[in-house]
């Protein structure tokens, strides 16, 4: 399996993508990233498991590293954000919401298959509930970090110069992803239209330096009518 920089990397590519299309699990923007990497982890849970009875790879890949349990993480997601009353009038928003949610587990799945694995059983309960098989593909762009299997070493096991090459790689293939979601990112900036400056909230006018006077809509639109007039009638002059 790729170590949590790979999977972190993907998690915070997610969430600058659900950002982007409105979608935010939190109104802070670190708080809403820290889920989605969170949830890009999520199923290396199992590692608790086996961790308790000694052996932290005994259940690794199992259950939680499952197409089925991704679906489920969805649709917690789709209940949890359904009770939000901004997204209860509008269906297809909290859907979107349990979808992402979805995705991010589902990223940690994708990445896991596209590592070279050598414990067995290879691969991951791909299929379950309806299958207990292991499944795996040939394609390995990541190397499988090494971890002992006692719990009183795992951890210590993990640091290592041969991990910290692992880590190395994962960084570089993983940047370019990060890179030209950052770039659309700044891009959707730019093209944002700027908002109107509303001239009674600016520090000048709340300080009382500037009187603001409201103008009925017949009037500004009298007055932007006789500026254009004024405007077309000094230029007939200059010529």
């Amino acid at each position: 399996m790729p170590l949590p920089i790979a999977h972190s990397m993907m998690g915070y590519a997610i969430a600058e993508v659900a950002e982007a299309t409105n979608v935010r699990l939190t109104n802070k923007k670190w708080l809403n990233v820290s889920i989605f990497v969170t949830l890009a982890n999520l199923p290396d849970c199992d590692f608790l498991f086996g961790f308790l009875l000694g052996e932290p790879n005994r259940y690794h890949q199992w259950f939680t590293h499952s197409l089925g349990f991704a679906f489920l993480a969805g649709v917690a997601g789709t209940l949890f954000y359904w009770r939000k009353k901004h997204l209860a009038e509008n269906p297809d928003r909290f859907r979107l919401y349990g979808m992402f949610i979805g995705l991010a587990v589902l990223s940690h799945l994708v990445l896991d298959l596209l590592t070279w694995d050598a414990t067995p059983p290879k691969g991951m309960m791909l299929f379950w509930p309806f299958d207990r098989n292991h499944y795996d593909v040939r394609w390995d762009f990541f190397l499988s970090s090494r971890r002992d299997n006692v719990s009183t070493t795992f951890f210590s096991s993990l640091l290592s110069w041969y991990n910290f090459k692992i880590v190395l790689r994962e960084f570089l293939i993983m940047a370019p992803l990060v890179g030209v979601v950052k770039i659309f990112e700044r891009l959707r900036k730019m093209r944002r239209p700027s908002r109107p400056v509303d001239i009674k909230n600016t520090q000048v006018a709340k300080l009382g330096l500037l009187e603001v006077s409201p103008l009925p809509v017949e009037l500004a639109n009298r007055r932007s009518i006789t500026a254009l007039a004024e405007v077309a009638e000094q230029d007939e002059h200059e010529q």
